[in-house]
């Protein structure tokens, strides 16, 4: 049943951007992206573990896609400034937040490795994030006028996703080590992007829809 409820989560979190989206779609846009890369590092299968077949599955998968899903859309919605500004914004978030933690941290129960540890993480985050972006929209800029939306959203996620873990995983292993089960959290990643991927091009299929129709309106 979790990995049931693993794909109901993954299908309303993408649907979410459709809320007002005639009208307010920047601002939903930039609430989402925001709240899925600053989520993403701390709800992930290490944390908290979702169990589906024997598997950890972690939300993180779903919600760090779901912030590539909201650059790509308003790459394609808007022009790549926008997109830049958006992907920008939401990794200053990342920062922010970490510099929050790592004040809290030494300031009630001082400074140590893990607290440390902790905030070098956020920071190889935000590296492997603004290497992704810049790389994914700077070729998909390229080809906006070449390719079909849905093959933008799906090239574009295949890129962003590959460059952050080829960034993000080395060197988060060498801050807290390489867990027994190193290949199981990958596997179980790569699965919850997929999904992730398959909700976001049905979400773009009725995005494309409602500009349609208020085009003909």
């Amino acid at each position: 049943m979790n990995f049931i409820y693993f794909i109901i989560f993954a299908i309303l979190i993408f649907m979410s951007t459709l809320i007002g989206y005639k009208k307010f779609r920047s601002t939903t846009l930039y609430a989402l992206a925001i709240g899925g890369i600053v989520n993403a590092n701390f709800f992930h299968a290490v944390n908290y573990p979702i169990n589906c077949f024997g598997l950890s599955f972690g939300i993180d998968s779903v919600i760090y896609t779901l912030f590539v899903f909201c650059v790509i859309v308003m790459l394609i919605k808007e022009d790549k400034k926008s997109a830049y500004l958006l992907a920008f914004s939401s990794i200053i978030a990342i920062m922010f937040s970490a510099i929050m933690q790592l004040v809290s941290d030494l300031l009630s129960v001082g400074s140590s490795y893990q607290v440390w540890a902790s905030f070098l993480t956020f920071l190889v985050s935000s590296l492997a994030s603004v290497v992704a972006v810049i790389v994914m929209l700077e070729i998909l800029d390229r080809l906006k006028d070449k390719l079909s939306n849905y093959l933008l959203l799906i090239l574009g996620t295949f890129i962003a996703t590959i460059i952050n873990s080829i960034i993000y995983y080395p060197l988060s292993l060498l801050i807290y080590g390489t867990p027994s089960n190193i290949y199981i959290f990958l596997l179980t990643a790569t699965i919850g992007k997929v999904i992730a991927l398959l909700c976001g091009l049905l979400t773009l299929f009725i995005i494309n829809k409602i500009d349609k129709n208020k085009q003909h309106q």
